[in-house]
């Protein structure tokens, strides 16, 4: 190691300890208590208000990063034994021209709005988030290590119960606020000292301003805030509330004549264990109303990530992002004997039911804090036996196919916190099924040191697996990483080296696309953050990435790749990449043959993204690329339009339409064996177009009650032209073979949803889906007619009606008391 890397080594580790450490200037505001609380009602004439301090002199963070705020706002800060108490005053000289687009609730269109970040333990590691709009609109969310700052952007899924009213006047809007402590988690002491940052987006301006002042060039925006002080001898109350619930759902298949009708109930728990802990339990779940996947069918041979949309799997899961082992969307999956149960049948048997998920029969989740910084996370679930139902056509009996046993999830994380946002964490995952069947357990630790002035930082991970049948050796694999990156200022570098083995398997419950790699990547940025020129903003980068397999040691690929995202002061965004392999790449994995290689020529890929003032009435988003290889006549077009129209503050219309188009494409067919037993690949040469449409109408009936529109038409059309055998050598040459392999595959999806918000925390959903799949072998090109035959396709609809109630212990005991 040579001496400049370990002294860059040392010094983080000096600076995370606190060894060498540099005091950033922070605003302090002092909290006064209060016995009589103000009223919730956005007009601030309490008498708790008056003769208090204000947090005053906003800087700007957007678009000119530490100049004085264009308009003034006052803050102020008061509390009690229940909660704290917000009162914000938005001085505005032209109070009619304040955005006040409704929309649902953690969503933020065209509108201003104000909020508070609140971090109870003050070590910049986790902040919570209460927003409101100039609509009334509530948004709340959490700021973590990885800084997702701003309301509008990052992971909103963390819902809290508080209070909030607005008011437009005269001389601008005003917001209120009652945050209880149960919404907040903090330390048991008597002198408490948080965090806090406050936020105001002056929408119109495209102006975002700080209390506390937000360096733009520092990465780490939680170490940022100002100190909240002055609240003394408040208790961490009882945490402790239920969501009950009720679900109706009515189905019709129209391949069936007679509509299938069915009932649930269950519950959410919340318990808060102590100050710094909190127990979630839901109790036989019901994801109804939750949005349909975006269907689509992959050519490669990779499987297809989805996102988790199930509110209990994405709220207050932070810790368990640890070292990308949990893919919680493992748990009530497809079964994995589904595909199995038409293999299993008998003479004269038809497949009469075969559950597409598993039952999920509860889970629970435990996280939290102690004083010193330690975070412990506990996570587990148990989805019940699933069973596919067979019949014999003649005699009428009927058997049952076991698709997937009773099986247990489990994931334990710890994490200490560090100075600086720095920390050190272990994790473990562990499925384990019942009966003789494959156990799975991965463990890990990752780290990340960063300087005390947020410059530079030094980040590593170390994770096993192990697969195993009883009384069977286990199947052990690993992966690591080493990064180091200078993660601020105008310009940025990093360098990291990657190792996943050839056996390293997390996808029991975690996602890997693909294992066996070994990967080196070097990157370079540079960045604008003060406007200049036509430019208020810039985000420029280049990378190199040298790729190959881990086991046995052979180059795969070689990358470059060049992004550059800029936005000009008419607000257009302008994103512009390119990249570039200048050699052949060796793939490993398209031929599905392990051993066997596919050569690809060098190629370049072009894209450029349009993104007008989103503030108009009606803009268009636009996007075009184009692939290109080098010394093969395959090439590759898309194309992307998505117009927006607000038809005023309640109502929105989008529509998206993306095109692909790829010519003399070539890739895997099949495999088998000739009379010798020699393994044949056959590969084809396919023209494959790909178009999807997305609509979607949005309309808020206020800020507690909106109605929510969205449909999707995928459609896929391969069509094959001429085929090749693989050759050991990894190049293809012309095959006999002459068999169909075209086809059409569509997916077609409604989601239809009424929300209302009748009580904090409480909810009515009636939601409506529709869902058409259909696959073809026959190839229809044109698309008119191919949506004909979709339309006479069997098709599901199925309506739902669901309640929940949110019931608090510190609500209830305090209507009991009265």
């Amino acid at each position: 190691m040579s001496k400049k890397i370990f002294l860059f080594i040392l010094l983080l580790v000096f600076s995370t300890l606190g060894i060498y450490s540099q005091i950033a200037e922070k605003k302090t505001y002092t909290a006064v208590k209060t016995d009589i609380p103000p009223k919730i009602d956005g007009i601030l004439d309490d008498g708790v208000w008056k003769n208090i301090a204000s947090a005053t002199d906003f800087i700007q963070f957007r678009p000119h990063n530490g100049q004085a705020a264009t308009l003034d706002s006052k803050v102020k800060i008061v509390y009690d034994n229940e909660a704290v108490y917000i009162g914000a005053i938005m001085y505005d000289p032209y109070p009619d021209s304040i955005l006040t687009e409704l929309s649902r609730r953690d969503e933020a269109n065209n509108v201003s709005t104000f909020g508070i970040y609140i971090d109870p333990f003050n070590d910049a590691a986790v902040a919570y988030g209460f927003f409101v709009t100039a609509a009334g609109v509530q948004i709340d969310k959490k700021a973590d290590y990885q800084n997702n700052y701003h309301p509008e952007h990052g992971n909103n899924s963390w819902d809290a119960v508080w209070y909030s009213k607005v008011r437009l006047n005269d001389e601008g809007w005003t917001a209120e606020f009652k945050i209880p402590y149960s919404a907040l988690r903090f330390p048991k002491k008597e002198i408490q000292l948080w965090g806090i940052n406050i936020i105001r987006i002056i929408k119109r301006y495209k102006e975002e301003t700080t209390w506390n002042f937000l360096d733009a060039e520092i990465n780490d925006k939680n170490s940022q805030a100002g100190i909240l002080e002055g609240i003394i001898n408040i208790k961490p109350p009882l945490r402790l509330s239920f969501i009950p619930y009720l679900s109706a759902y009515a189905e019709k298949s129209s391949e069936k004549s007679t509509w299938g009708f069915s009932y649930k109930g269950g519950m959410d728990l919340k318990y808060g264990i102590n100050e710094s802990f909190t127990l979630d339990m839901m109790l036989v779940p019901d994801f109804g109303q939750v949005q349909s996947d975006d269907k689509i069918l992959s050519l490669d041979p990779f499987e297809v990530f989805y996102g988790e949309k199930r509110p209990f799997f994405t709220e207050g899961t932070e810790l368990f992002d640890k070292g990308h082992v949990f893919y919680s969307r493992r748990i009530g999956d497809q079964p994995a004997g589904f595909d199995s149960v038409e293999d299993s049948l008998k003479i004269n048997e038809k497949i009469d039911e075969n559950p597409v998920e598993s039952q999920l029969i509860n889970a629970t989740k435990v996280s939290g804090k102690t004083k010193k910084g330690l975070g412990i996370g506990l996570f587990n679930a148990i989805t019940a036996n699933t069973y596919a139902s067979v019949w014999d056509t003649v005699s009428g009996e009927k058997r049952q196919v076991l698709t997937e046993p009773l099986t247990n999830y489990n994931m334990i994380v710890l994490e200490q916190s560090l100075k600086n946002n720095s920390y050190v964490s272990f994790f473990n995952t562990n499925v384990l099924r019942k009966g003789n069947y494959l156990t799975a357990n991965v463990s890990g630790t990752q780290f990340k040191l960063v300087d005390n002035n947020s410059m530079y930082s030094l980040s590593g991970n170390l994770t096993v697996s192990q697969k195993y049948l009883p009384d069977t050796k286990a199947d052990i694999g690993s992966k690591y990483y080493l990064e180091a990156e200078k993660m601020s200022g105008n310009f940025k570098y990093g360098f990291l080296y990657f190792v996943e083995t050839d056996s390293y398997d997390p996808n029991d419950m975690g996602f890997l696309r693909q294992n066996n790699e070994s990967l080196h990547r070097m990157f370079f940025k540079y960045d604008i953050y003060e406007p200049r020129w036509k430019i208020i903003e810039s985000y420029n980068r280049i990378s190199f990435r040298h790729s190959s397999l881990y086991a046995p040691r052979k180059f795969t690929e070689f990358e470059i790749d060049m992004n550059s995202f800029t936005t000009f002061k008419n607000y257009l965004s302008v994103s512009f990449d390119a990249e570039l392999s200048p050699v052949e790449s060796h793939d490993y994995f398209e031929a599905r043959v392990p051993g066997r290689v596919f050569i690809k020529p060098p190629a370049y890929e072009l894209n450029l993204y349009i993104s007008p003032d989103y503030r108009k009435k009606f803009i268009v988003d636009v996007y075009i690329g184009y692939f290109q290889s080098i010394t093969t006549n395959k090439f590759t077009y898309w194309y992307g339009i998505e117009p927006r129209l607000r038809v005023n503050d309640k109502f929105n219309i989008s529509f998206g339409a993306n095109y692909a188009h790829r010519i003399n494409d070539k890739g895997y067919v099949l495999d088998s064996a000739d009379i010798y037993g020699n393994p044949i690949i056959l590969f084809g040469n396919r023209e494959v177009l790909n178009l999807t449409n997305t609509l979607n109408l949005n309309y808020v009936f206020n800020n507690t009650s909106s109605l929510s529109f969205r449909l999707r038409h995928y459609w896929l059309w391969v069509n094959y032209d001429e085929f090749f055998d693989l050759q050991e050598d990894g190049y293809l040459t012309a095959s006999t073979y002459t068999n169909n392999h075209d086809f059409n595959y569509n997916a077609f999806n409604i989601d239809m949803v009424y929300n209302w918000e009748f009580a904090p925390g409480s909810e009515l959903l009636l939601v409506w889906k529709n869902a058409i799949f259909t696959e073809a072998d026959k190839s229809v090109k044109n698309y008119f007619e191919n949506l004909e035959n979709i339309f006479n396709a069997p098709n599901t609809n199925i309506f739902t009606i669901k309640v929940l109630y949110y019931l608090d212990y510190q609500m209830l005991r305090k209507k009991k008391h009265l």
